[in-house]
């Protein structure tokens, strides 16, 4: 996966982090053919073990080699970060905000990302 590479390159100048929040094609909700295609279909978590579970499925099937963090059960960081189903942000090293990707799947670009990156990183 392509954000897993970026990781990997921008290794000794950033810090990634994954945050596993809410699942965003649980049983009986929004699904992906992909996800019927290959059988990853996982009921909405109601318990932070729950959810560690499939954030360690999530890990295990993409081989990330950067740290999955999880959302508590309250949301907090997917309702601060407005992040549902999946969004790219990238904290400066002054703790605010740099860069704030769009609202997934459509406008999660990570080309951008990408770029952004560099600049902040080559100045």
């Amino acid at each position: 996966m392509r954000l897993d590479e970026l990781a990997k390159s921008y290794g000794d100048k950033a810090h990634f982090f994954g945050i596993y929040i809410r699942e965003a094609h649980a049983d009986g909700e929004d699904q992906v053919i992909r996800n019927l295609d290959e059988g990853v279909i996982y009921s909405q978590p109601e318990t932070e073990d729950e959810r560690a579970d499939v954030a360690a499925a999530c890990m295990l099937r993409y081989n990330f080699s950067f740290p999955m963090l999880l959302d508590g059960m309250d949301n907090d960081a997917e309702e601060k970060y407005i992040s549902w189903p999946d969004r790219l942000y990238i904290i400066g090293s002054d703790g605010k905000i740099a860069y704030q990707g769009g609202l997934g799947p459509f406008y999660f670009n990570v080309d951008e990302f990408d770029q952004e990156m560099a600049t902040l990183i080559n100045g």
